[in-house]
Parts: C-alpha cells; sequence; structure tokens
C-alpha cells in the first residue's frame, strides 16, 4: 500500500512540477501578464472572452472544409492522370506522324530521283536525235519548243551542231536572248 501511495505522490508531483513549468515558460516568453491571465488560458478561455477551443458547429464547417479539400485533390489527381495519358497519346501520335513524314520525304526523293533519271534518258535520246538531224530541220522543229526546253538541249549537243541549230531559228530576238542565256549559263534544271 505504501508503495502505492508513493507512486500516487510522485504523479501528483509530476503533474504539479509540468504545470509550474508551464506557467514559467508562459510568463516567461510573454504569453500571459498575469495569473488571472493563465487561468483563462488554462480553462480555454483566450484574453479577450474567445474560446480557445472549436465549436461543434465550426468543428462541422472544418470537416466539410477538409471533405471538400479531399474531393478537389481526388478530382486533381484524376485530371493529372488524364493529362499524362493523353500527353502519352500524343506523344505517340508526334512520333508516328515523324515517321510518316520521312517516310514520304524518302519516297519523294526516290521519285524525284526517278524522274531525274527518266529525263536524263529522253535527253540524251534527244540529243542523239538532233546531232543526227540536218542543223536547219532541227532548228525548224525548235522554233516551236519553249526557250527552256532549248535551252535543255543545246548545252548537251556538238558546240559545231548546236552553232547551227542556233544559226537556223526564224526568230532573230530569241537567237539574241538564247545566246544571252547560254552564254551566262542560265539553263534550266528542269
Amino acid at each position: 500500500m505504501k508503495k502505492i501511495a508513493l507512486i500516487l505522490l510522485l504523479i501528483i508531483g509530476m503533474t504539479l512540477s509540468f504545470t509550474a513549468i508551464g506557467l514559467v515558460i508562459l510568463f516567461a516568453t510573454g504569453a500571459v501578464q498575469s495569473i488571472d491571465e493563465a487561468k483563462d488560458l488554462l480553462s480555454g478561455q483566450l484574453p479577450g472572452g474567445e474560446n480557445a477551443f472549436l465549436k461543434p458547429d465550426e468543428v462541422r464547417e472544418a470537416q466539410d472544409g477538409l471533405l471538400l479539400l479531399q474531393q478537389q485533390k481526388q478530382e486533381l489527381q484524376e485530371q493529372i492522370v488524364s493529362l499524362k495519358e493523353n500527353q502519352a497519346v500524343l506523344e505517340q501520335s508526334h512520333a508516328d506522324l515523324s515517321t510518316k513524314v520521312k517516310d514520304l520525304t524518302t519516297q519523294a526523293g526516290q521519285g524525284d530521283q526517278d524522274a531525274a533519271e527518266k529525263r536524263a534518258a529522253r535527253l540524251a535520246q534527244l540529243t542523239t536525235l538532233y546531232s543526227a538531224m540536218r542543223p536547219g530541220d532541227a532548228a525548224a522543229i525548235m522554233n516551236g519548243m519553249t526557250d527552256e526546253m532549248v535551252l535543255e538541249i543545246l548545252p548537251t549537243l556538238p558546240e559545231r551542231n548546236a552553232a547551227r541549230i542556233l544559226n537556223g531559228l526564224a526568230d532573230e530576238q530569241r537567237k539574241a536572248d538564247l545566246s544571252a542565256k547560254l552564254l551566262n549559263g542560265q539553263m534550266t534544271a528542269n
């Protein structure tokens, strides 16, 4: 029984010691200025008559506010997940489109190369054909061609044939223009 009494006295002593230490801290920090303020503070009343604790309706309002914040947080997390999914879809679409553009560019380059090879083959045939013709006959045919076509064919012919064909063209002004363009190297690249 003595042991129980000693334990009770020890607990009471410790409680009083902690209370005394708490009061000393309150006074030392300037939180309270008098014993009455300390009593009001410890009883739940703040100086100024306001209750230090929330009233039941304030507790409900705080709980409702917390619930609303949790719902908004959940909605935002769902939106973030949705945005990440959309971003992944967009990135995949971008990669697919990039691949398609590269493929189309390669195909277009191949098509351009094929067209250029065919054009070069036709130009070689025309060169052979006009080289075999008499210059007057070739000039008569070139009178009906555009300047661009003539400028493409003449440089491929032997110089002597090209000079005779150019001389055989009907329009003197056209001869001068074509000669100037040949001199300046303004042949078409088509």
